[in-house]
């Protein structure tokens, strides 16, 4: 069998071709795959609930809003961003901000 126009050619296939098409290999890739995307799965949902941890940590009475900032931002992910943001705000110097603007 010619595989392109030059003097080599191929007689047999190769040594891991019996491997490749065992079962036993399929449900081995199957299940190193399912294992690599439940792993980076488990990792985004941690680094999306780390908002919702430090919310709880701090005691911020804005936790229920990070909590679900959190969830609906696995779906929209700008919803994520200001759950970051809310927590890295230091809120006591925007209500002191506020409270001197009004005065």
């Amino acid at each position: 069998m010619k595989i392109h126009p030059s003097s080599l050619e191929f007689e047999q296939l190769p040594s891991v071709y019996p491997l490749l098409d065992s079962v036993g290999f399929m449900w081995f890739v199957i299940l190193v795959t399912l294992g690599i995307v439940i792993w980076c799965i488990a990792k985004l949902w941690q680094v999306h609930s780390i908002p919702k941890k430090l919310a709880k940590e701090r005691g911020m009475s804005q936790a229920s809003l990070v909590f679900w900032l959190c969830i609906m931002g696995l779906f929209v992910k700008p919803l994520w961003i200001i759950a970051v943001l809310i927590i890295v705000t230091d809120w006591d110097k925007i209500q002191q901000w506020i409270k001197g603007a009004q005065a």
